[in-house]
């Protein structure tokens, strides 16, 4: 985190937008590394508030920055450096177990079919697998991809990580089913556990949320659930987390708070390879998504130095 801080991609980013003393003195504290850790995330978290056109909304409802060309040039090449564009590497040929982050309904069918992709193609091999979504009513396009993908009837995040991790792996009924059904936000939860025909035993799961009630479940109660509820984790196992590369860092970051330091098992994230998948959905960032998740990068490192 020191070291990503001090990078020059970081300070590229807060030099393009800063504008008062405080911004200037925050690229000092960052250049110099003066201050703690955890001074230096805090103040660039607060610097990145002006990047957050989100607004609690989902990713895909998130407005547009009024960027000059300039600026959209510098932040595609600083997400390209500092690894939101593709360039994660993997570590082991065969992981105890793969995960499969959940999302906007392209991110339900994409990530499966690269996950698919990476054992098919022996890239890796996989003791298990586990898609893991929620319980995320469905906005925007997200209808009219569901559609062009050839289902209608989908209209939310689970059904589409449960329909996209079917067609991925060639996956037909579930051999069985449990769950519960809450009226709180957040408090209803389900996994569908199936077998591919090598044998390989594949869950999806919508996890219950940690605050039901309050919100819906997030990436960090996915993880929990997940290794206390599925997979009984131990130390020195091997864990892969397939994602989209725009958000590789906070993800990772995220996994390696969760799951890495509760439980001493290796972490390594990796985020689909475009074209790697023909006739796959392509996502087109703009620059300002790329702000956005270098802002959840920031403040998934706020957390681990937290837990740290």
């Amino acid at each position: 985190m020191d070291a990503w801080l001090a990078s020059r991609p970081v300070h590229a980013l807060v030099e393009s937008f800063a504008g008062t003393s405080d911004d200037w003195s925050l690229l000092e504290a960052l250049a110099a590394a003066k201050g703690t850790t955890s001074d230096r995330l805090a103040a660039l978290d607060a610097f990145t508030d002006r990047w957050d056109t989100r607004q609690g909304l989902e990713r895909n409802q998130a407005g547009e920055l009024p960027l000059t060309a300039e600026q959209q040039e510098l932040v595609f090449a600083a997400a390209t450096a500092l690894g939101l564009r593709g360039g994660a590497r993997l570590r082991f040929r065969r992981y105890d177990h793969v995960l499969i982050l959940g999302g906007l309904i392209r991110a339900c069918l994409v990530r499966p079919a690269y996950a698919a992709h990476l054992i098919e193609t022996g890239q890796i091999e996989a003791g298990s697998i586990t898609a893991l979504g929620g319980h995320r009513p469905f906005v925007g396009n997200e209808f009219q991809l569901a559609a062009e993908a050839g289902a209608p009837e989908l209209d939310e995040e689970y059904e589409a990580m449960d329909f996209g991790t079917r067609r991925a792996f060639g996956l037909l009924e579930p051999e069985r089913a449990e769950g519960e059904v809450s009226d709180l936000p957040g408090g209803t939860w389900g996994v569908r556990h199936y077998r591919t025909d090598q044998g390989v035993v594949v869950h999806v799961v919508a996890a219950p949320s940690s605050e039901p009630g309050v919100r819906r479940a997030n990436t960090p109660d996915s993880y929990d659930f997940f290794a206390r509820r599925l997979a009984e984790l131990q130390p020195g196992q091997r864990l892969l987390m397939v994602t989209t590369p725009i958000y590789v860092p906070a993800q990772h970051t995220a996994a390696v708070r969760m799951l890495a330091l509760p439980f001493g098992v290796e972490v390594d994230t990796v985020g689909n390879e475009p074209g790697a998948i023909p006739g796959a959905p392509v996502s087109n960032f703009s620059a300002t998504k790329y702000l956005l998740e270098v802002r959840s990068a920031v403040r998934a490192m706020r957390q681990l130095i937290a837990s740290l």
